[in-house]
């Protein structure tokens, strides 16, 4: 008697999500910088963003007792259909297609499709209830711990809204920016690990600011013209 043919092996799910993860994060950068497909990307901001997002959601996994499973996958393709409208339930849609292609467990898709549908915004309503299911508490919180710290403050300074603008304007645009919308991320996180972190980064950006300033100040007291300065002299006719 023949033997039954054994069914065909489903695709790794981790490989799957993040080879197009990566993949769209390259073909976004190249848009954004107008860069031909045999020349170098001068930085891919989306896939840097993306391997935050990742160790940061299986960290707080941990902390959390979440699914790791979940956290990773949605963390991977939580920006899939970023820069198109309505990026997050699109997103959810898509990755629910690739991974139903995969050997990712059934039963846990739906969780995945629920935390990327909803992790987008940078911030939540004031006393606003922490998300629920703790998956997608874990993946908003991920997604939104990478807008705050050091690297988050050397990226925002590098956006193409600070072209043009002198470093006390850009200073300027940065601690309005930290104190008025980033405050309000602080406060909208879900768990109390991300909540600790968030406040960590939080002010470790305020003090670089403070910093900043500081050298500022010291700047422009250097190149303040002396009362009793005599000015060039005058040319000899």
């Amino acid at each position: 008697m023949a033997k039954a043919r054994s069914k065909k092996a489903l695709p790794d799910w981790r490989l799957v999500c993040s080879q197009l993860a990566e993949k769209r994060a390259v073909a976004e950068a190249r848009k954004a910088w107008k860069v031909q497909r045999n020349n170098a990307v001068p930085f891919v901001h989306r896939w840097e963003h993306i391997k935050s997002v990742v160790s940061t959601a299986l960290w707080l996994a941990r902390e959390t007792g979440a699914d790791p499973e979940i956290v990773e996958a949605s963390a991977w393709l939580h920006d899939i259909r970023k820069g198109t409208p309505g990026h997050g339930p699109n997103g959810a849609r898509e990755a629910k297609r690739i991974l139903l292609r995969t050997n990712f467990p059934r039963e846990k898709v739906p969780a995945v499709i629920d935390a990327i549908a909803r992790h987008v915004g940078l911030y939540r309503a004031p006393e606003a209830p922490a998300l629920t299911p703790i998956e997608t508490a874990v993946l908003w919180d991920a997604d939104k711990l990478t807008k705050l710290g050091v690297q988050a403050l050397a990226y925002n300074l590098s956006m193409s809204y600070m072209r043009g603008l002198t470093l006390p304007q850009r200073r300027s645009n940065m601690l309005e920016f930290t104190q008025n919308v980033l405050m309000r991320t602080v406060e909208s996180m879900n768990t109390l690990p991300a909540r600790q972190e968030a406040m960590q980064r939080y002010q470790v950006m305020l003090e670089m600011l403070e910093a900043w300033g500081r050298e500022q100040e010291l700047n422009e007291e250097q190149n303040e013209v002396s009362p009793d300065h005599v000015g060039l002299p005058k040319e000899q006719g």
